[in-house]
């Protein structure tokens, strides 16, 4: 029951914010704008997971920096400190490399973000149907599975952004769980290099 409200309360949310959303077939041009000012950018972000049937909100938080064409470092420093990195070809969990095709589902999700990042929303838009609207000086994007093999997991995502920044995502998996992002960019680079 807990969970059937909470579902509720949160559909009701997104359906007041995108009140104006339409379906898209292509990358609109305040998207592309996005994609094409992204090269190399480092944030903070802070995770909060809620269970159904749970009154806990589960927290964590630290960095992570994307650099266009070459992958994301994230780093969770709270609750406990983990480091996963993600190329183009490979992936590794605290310094343990593997190839990227050995996690078949993300390996597919990792390259249809690629390529919208890149500009090129053809894959994700053949995977998912996606409203969006725009609103003074940002956008919003939400995305429910057309493929069976991801709506078993996702029942759906929604983006928050500006022309510049990636700033809220929130993910509602098949189970009710609901994971909410938040990303605020830093004003210097981290240095870490991403590679496995």
């Amino acid at each position: 029951m807990k969970n059937v409200i909470k579902s509720l309360l949160f559909l009701c949310c997104l359906t007041s914010v995108n009140a104006f959303a339409t379906p898209i077939t292509e990358m609109p041009n305040t998207l592309k704008t996005f994609t094409d000012n992204l090269n190399v950018v480092s944030a903070t972000f802070k995770q909060t997971k809620i269970l159904p049937e749970s009154t806990k909100r589960f927290m964590s938080n630290g960095y992570v920096k994307f650099v266009k064409n070459v992958g994301f470092t994230w780093h969770q420093q709270k609750p406990n400190d983990d480091i996963f990195t993600s190329t183009l070809t490979n992936y590794c969990i605290n310094g343990e490399t593997k190839e990227l095709d050995e996690l078949p589902y993300f390996y597919r999700i990792q390259s249809m973000i690629d390529n919208m990042l890149n500009g090129d929303m053809s894959e994700f838009l053949y995977a998912f149907n996606v409203d969006y609207s725009e609103h003074k000086n940002s956008w919003t994007m939400v995305a429910t599975p057309r493929l069976t093999t991801i709506a078993e997991m996702i029942q759906d995502v929604t983006i928050y952004g500006t022309t510049t920044d990636l700033t809220k995502v929130i993910m509602t998996y098949y189970d009710g769980t609901i994971v909410i992002l938040e990303f605020t960019r830093l004003t210097k680079e981290i240095s870490d290099e991403i590679a496995c």
